[in-house]
């Protein structure tokens, strides 16, 4: 009986408290004295490299299509395609048979052209027989004479195709017995000496890409490590099509594995700067007009506590920003936790998960 009695007291007390509109009381650490979890860094100047990404071809310095200089039936092909050749090595020959035979006729024709020039020259100045005329017109007639057979002693040469660098027979335009013409590619020749990567630059980048620039070169389509090269040559022009300009990357000599046409991705460098702090993109925040971040420092009590800064940026790459001013070196930037700070909140500083992840 008693134990009722003093539950229908207790209810009647919370009864006369509702009714005078009396709130109880809320303790005030729990609204001034909001501590948060964070984690801090200490920011040092920094190298800020930003690099852009382009997709190029490999080339060789020496990929040519060698035409035939004369007409004739395709006689031989001295090397299989595939096959290496050294400079000046014959390729092909075509049929002189022709040639040959118009030779003789050139020849017999020039020494006739030449007795009969030199016989009216000697009975014009010995005896005075005939005119001058009559010897102009035979010294002429043995210059064209023998010019000609020059001429066709050219073309009997260039019936034999050569190599003018050492490199590999891709392929050969024409079968052995089909007739070339002159100025028909008949062959494709590729220097396998010196391979390159050409690729197009977007123009926004004209005076930040130069020639000597590292760059950084890598094949989807092999395993190899990434290749550490250089920009060899920067184009003077822009594409007006694909509003690109072109640049040249030297592949290191010593790689054999290369192939013309295969995609390269280079990887260049836009912009650096040295001796600047840097903080990831996601530690700071934009309120109205300005951007601001978070650094730790210590009340008057020394409890550490959030400082709002505001920051000015510089440039960005990926997730990283340039902070142009707004903090110092060796101040303690708030990273985890900072999305939820205010000015001149309570901080309890936790260890980094980076640094349990190295310890580990």
């Amino acid at each position: 009986m008693k134990k009722f009695n003093l539950i229908l007291i207790t209810v009647f007390a919370a009864i006369i408290a509702a009714c005078s509109g009396e709130a109880p009381e809320i303790a005030n650490d729990e609204v001034v004295g909001k501590t948060v979890n964070v984690e801090t860094r200490t920011l040092q100047p920094e190298t800020f490299r930003s690099q852009l990404r382009v997709v190029g071809n490999v080339e060789t310095k020496n990929d040519i299509m060698i035409s035939a200089e004369v007409a004739g039936r395709i006689m031989e092909q001295s090397v299989p395609e595939g096959a290496k050749v050294k400079k000046g090595q014959t390729i092909l020959r075509i049929d002189d048979a022709k040639l040959r035979q118009e030779k003789a006729r050139l020849e017999a024709a020039t020494e006739q052209a030449r007795e009969n020039y030199e016989r009216l020259q000697r009975v014009y100045e010995e005896s005075e027989i005939g005119s001058e005329i009559d010897v102009l017109n035979a010294k002429f007639n043995y210059q064209q004479n023998k010019s000609a057979l020059e001429s066709i002693k050219v073309d009997l040469e260039n019936t034999t195709i050569s190599a003018p660098f050492a490199g590999t027979v891709e392929q050969y335009m024409l079968e052995e017995g089909e007739m070339a013409s002159p100025g028909m590619p008949v062959v494709r020749l590729i220097g396998t000496n010196t391979y390159i990567v050409t690729a197009g630059v977007p123009a926004r980048y004209a005076d930040v890409v130069q020639s000597g620039d590292d760059v950084e070169v890598w094949f989807d389509t092999q395993n190899a490590d990434t290749l550490q090269g250089e920009i060899s040559f920067v184009g003077n022009s822009i594409d007006p099509q694909s509003r690109t300009f072109r640049i040249e990357v030297l592949l290191p000599v010593q790689q054999k594995s290369y192939k013309v046409d295969m995609i390269a991705n280079l990887r260049l460098n836009t912009l650096m700067e040295e001796n600047v702090l840097i903080v990831s993109e996601e530690f700071i925040y934009k309120e109205d007009d300005e951007f601001i971040t978070y650094v730790k420092t210590e009340n008057e009590s020394g409890a550490p506590v959030a400082e709002r800064r505001v920051v000015e940026l510089g440039p960005s790459y990926r997730s990283d920003v340039i902070i142009r001013s707004g903090i110092a070196p060796g101040e303690e930037l708030i990273t985890i936790g900072s999305a939820f700070l205010n000015d001149g909140v309570r901080l309890n500083i936790v260890e980094s998960r980076e640094s349990d992840l190295a310890s580990n």
